[in-house]
């Protein structure tokens, strides 16, 4: 049975409930950390595990996200060893741009716990908030195979260093904003607008503790509509997931419609659930809409989509996965006593391909037959079921898609 609420909760902020040990650290617009090197400047976000901050390295005299980690997770997670290797890697190879970096990390107590800090370059909002905020909910088509081909290269130098992501998709890549260093603390105000502070407030009334902030803080906006991105740089981020290649996880915490089948049935995780989670995050930012949709992510629903898209399971999970009966007969065919919400029928991958948003027909759609086949078969490699018969990141940057449509546009771009 939950706790009963302490705090008012609050749209458009980190769930108040987590100031309490082990959790979130109190954080205030203008706090000082790591001996003053850092004054906290505006809220850039929040996740389950974390805020981050914009702030002002006083140090180098630029700004920089202060990303701090709650307590409990602070004294387990691997996120900052796993930044300290990719930052170990070769300086000089071209796809470590697409990965974000650590310039700094340190921990501190607080009244909650030790946090752990990490200091990265700042970005701004997410591909997924992109287009979200977008009134057709697409990137321009150039502008959607550069992300396509740096999003590939980002993973590709991961893997190629030892790391899995572990959680990679539309909300983990992060557009570059405009260069925040050229403007003043004043400016960025006037820019963006001062942080708008929400009072904290306890269900009893009573007076706020140490462990909670007496207001939280709205993240800045950032957001870019995804139809009027006319230059891009992206960054891969949030390693709160990830993983050495070798010691990997027995799960993963990405949403439910981006998992590989092997989770669903308690199988090993290896480097080849970066590359399904990275096929379906192409196909999303390449159209208008996710490639696997379903009802509140449910799990059976989702292997359902993958029925309908990509044909029958294999069989040892076919027979394992226990509400099969309620899709499918045996013979792979719909149970004509369906009784779910979605739409009995398969919609072949080729289907959502032209459903994408792009066209529906030849004369129409904004891709060219031959790029559309390209990427139709850049997506069954990484979409295959066995993690063995997946390709990897490497070869899916020779793939035809990345070579002849992908990276020529980000080589544009760059120009």
């Amino acid at each position: 049975m939950p706790s009963p609420a302490i705090y008012w909760p609050e749209d458009g902020i980190e769930n108040l409930e987590g100031y309490s040990s082990g959790g979130y650290h109190p954080t205030y617009i203008n706090d000082e950390l790591s001996n003053g090197r850092y004054r906290i400047v505006h809220k850039l976000g929040y996740g389950p595990y974390y805020t981050v901050w914009l702030s002002r390295d006083q140090e180098k005299n630029r700004y920089v996200a202060l990303k701090i980690v709650i307590a409990d997770v602070s004294e387990r997670s691997l996120e900052s060893k796993i930044l300290q290797h990719l930052q170990a890697g070769d300086v000089s190879h071209p796809w470590r741009e697409y990965v974000s970096s650590l310039l700094d990390n340190f921990s501190f107590n607080g009244p909650n716990g030790q946090h752990m800090c990490l200091v990265s370059e700042v970005a701004g909002c997410s591909i997924a908030e992109s287009k979200e905020n977008s009134p057709n909910f697409m990137f321009p088509l150039h502008i959607a195979r550069a992300i396509a081909a740096q999003v590939t290269m980002g993973l590709a130098y991961m893997h190629s260093n030892g790391i899995g992501h572990g959680d990679l998709h539309a909300r983990n890549i992060l557009l570059q904003p405009i260069d925040f260093d050229t403007l003043s603390i004043k400016e960025m105000y006037q820019r963006f607008g001062d942080p708008f502070k929400v009072p904290v407030s306890r269900v009893d009334n009573g007076h706020i503790q140490p462990c909670a902030p007496t207001y939280a803080a709205i993240p800045m906006n950032l957001i870019v509509s995804s139809d009027q991105v006319a230059s891009c740089r992206v960054k891969i981020t949030d390693f709160g997931s990830a993983f050495f290649l070798g010691q990997e996880p027995r799960t993963l915490h990405t949403p439910t419609a981006l998992l590989p089948p092997e989770v669903f049935f308690q199988e090993a995780i290896s480097s080849s659930a970066d590359i399904w989670t990275l096929g379906c995050t192409l196909y999303d930012i390449l159209g208008e809409r996710p490639l696997f949709e379903t009802w509140a992510g449910d799990p059976d629903d989702v292997l359902g989509e993958m029925v309908s898209t990509l044909g029958k399971l294999p069989m040892r999970w076919w027979q394992k996965w226990e509400k099969r009966p309620e899709f499918f007969l045996e013979n792979g065919t719909w149970n004509p006593n369906f009784n779910r919400i979605q739409t009995p029928g398969f919609r072949s991958l080729d289907q959502r391909l032209w459903q994408m948003g792009r066209g529906e027909t030849l004369q129409t759609c904004e891709l060219e037959e031959m790029e559309m086949a390209s990427l139709k078969d850049l997506l069954l490699a990484m979409l295959a079921y066995e993690p063995s018969d997946r390709i990897s990141a490497n070869d899916a940057m020779n793939s035809r898609f990345m070579l002849s449509w992908a990276r020529p546009a980000l080589a544009r771009l760059n120009s």
